[in-house]
């Protein structure tokens, strides 16, 4: 892969986090992040990825360290999903960007 098509490919999985990570009405961490596999979970489904029941759970606990990580790594600095949405740092900008990538990624299945 070139330089240049690697800066245009976004993971779907960041994709999908960075939405709900503006958009989440919940306080609830473990909510947030099981919302985000399933979003996850189901946008493999709509592009016939096909994951083997066995692996099934292990998958999901990979998914699940992996958005924590993301969502640990996004907000530093911030106690909670909800002081980092009323941080300030969060422009409408970067809102808007996020739910027009998210809404390509579902146009895209």
């Amino acid at each position: 892969m070139e330089k240049e098509e690697k800066a245009q490919w976004v993971d779907p999985l960041y994709v999908i986090f960075e939405k709900y990570l503006y958009d989440f009405q919940n306080d609830d961490l473990d909510a947030f992040i099981a919302t985000i596999v399933q979003e996850y979970l189901t946008y493999l489904q709509e592009h016939n990825v096909l994951i083997p029941e066995k692996k099934k759970e292990f998958l999901l606990k990979d998914l699940t360290e992996e958005v924590y990580d993301m969502f640990v790594k996004k907000i530093h600095g911030c106690l909670n999903l909800r002081d980092f949405q009323n941080s300030g740092r969060v422009s409408r900008l970067e809102k808007l960007l996020a739910r027009d990538r998210f809404e390509k990624l579902k146009m895209a299945a």
